[in-house]
């Protein structure tokens, strides 16, 4: 089916979209992988500066808190050790998220190609039937089965008896060539 044409079909201009190689159409479908590295990125991006923000909050009440109390240092030094142990806890799973994140790139990296594959030999497939489909509604296998075209001076279709008086000039597009023909006869059914 589906080769380096040259040619322009009728399907051609129907479609939403036109690829003139099977490589060109896999490079309209396919997202690049730099682009699933970016959103795996952005998204760990957002991840460590989201756990910034709550770091910074908590040092921030923190602050707050202490200078209402009476003791401030007492009770300074136990937010410090929670900030501190709450801080631990973020990093870890700030580090953890990552070895996830990593972990789910290279697997989609490790499936991006079968999947690619599976995709493509899809719409392969689906452009195999519809280029069937296409050639089945070739007006030249009607012809070739015996039917003619026939059209007037004027290059109209004729489609009735009526469109053709005596001694009309017609043309008749035919399975393997044209012929032009004078009529000389009529005959309605």
């Amino acid at each position: 089916g589906v080769g380096h044409e040259t040619d322009f079909t009728i399907a051609d201009f129907c479609a939403d979209l036109r690829a003139p190689t099977p490589t060109a159409a896999a490079e309209l479908v396919a997202q690049p992988r730099e682009v699933w590295l970016g959103a795996l990125q952005l998204l760990s991006d957002r991840l460590e500066e989201g756990l910034q923000r709550q770091v910074e909050k908590r040092q921030q009440r923190l602050d707050q808190l202490g200078s209402r109390l009476a003791r401030p240092s007492d009770a300074a030094h136990a937010q410090q050790r929670n900030l501190a142990r709450l801080e631990h806890r973020m990093r870890q799973e700030v580090l953890l998220k990552s070895q996830r994140l990593a972990q789910h790139q290279q697997a989609l990296e490790a499936n991006f190609t079968e999947t690619m594959k599976h995709h493509l030999g899809s719409l392969g497939q689906r452009l195999e039937k519809a280029a069937l489909r296409l050639q089945l509604l070739d007006p030249q296998l009607v012809l070739r089965r015996g039917y003619a075209l026939l059209t007037d001076a004027q290059g109209l279709v004729v489609h009735s008896v009526q469109q053709a008086p005596m001694g009309a000039q017609l043309h008749a597009m035919l399975g393997d060539g044209d012929v032009h023909l004078t009529v000389s006869q009529r005959r309605l059914l």
